[in-house]
């Protein structure tokens, strides 16, 4: 079994109304981290609160809070505190995100890169904003739903329902000479 759990810190992202399927996923995970972790986690409804209750009152939870006026204001501020919340995360194998996204279909034009594009969604925004920023990421779709076919992403089945995405090195440049 991949020492998922042993990261040393771990974020997570996913639906304000998660299914029944998804909060038991999540439920089931949750007492597999180590509770010598570093959780990062946002403010909104469903698994936000999931995640916030399972690891209410430990020191190593971090809280990204729209309410607390450091991401600005309006929607945006929304963007920013995701952002926030994936770049407190280690990079490499130290760290890891786990989305559960509300839809199994990813927004046409999201795609893992350096900057945060979610398309109305949130969850795949922060899932692709990971992975181009070189973090892991384990991802939650019902059924037999499959990731996005991303390029530079190399996916791998982790139980049912669970996919673990590994962004992939650039590639390098050979010298001639």
């Amino acid at each position: 079994m991949l020492s998922l759990f042993q990261a040393s810190s771990l974020g997570f992202s996913g639906s304000r109304s998660p299914s029944p399927a998804a909060a038991a996923a999540l439920c089931d995970l949750l007492p597999l981290i180590s509770p010598y972790s570093r959780i990062s986690v946002g403010c909104a409804d469903g698994i936000d609160r999931l995640v916030r209750d399972f690891f209410s009152g430990s020191p190593s939870l971090l809280v990204f809070s729209v309410a607390s006026g450091r991401f600005g204001s309006g929607r945006s501020a929304f963007a920013r505190r995701s952002i926030a919340c994936v770049r407190s995360i280690a990079r490499g194998d130290r760290g890891l995100l786990v989305a559960l996204p509300s839809s199994p279909v990813c927004p046409a034009g999201v795609f893992p890169a350096r900057r945060f594009f979610g398309a109305g969604s949130g969850s795949w925004g922060s899932a692709a904003f990971a992975l181009g920023s070189g973090r892991r990421l384990l991802l939650w779709l019902p059924g037999s739903a499959a990731p996005p076919a991303w390029a530079r992403v190399d996916w791998a089945g982790w139980g049912p329902g669970w996919w673990l995405g590994l962004p992939l090195p650039p590639p390098a440049q050979l010298s001639l000479f």
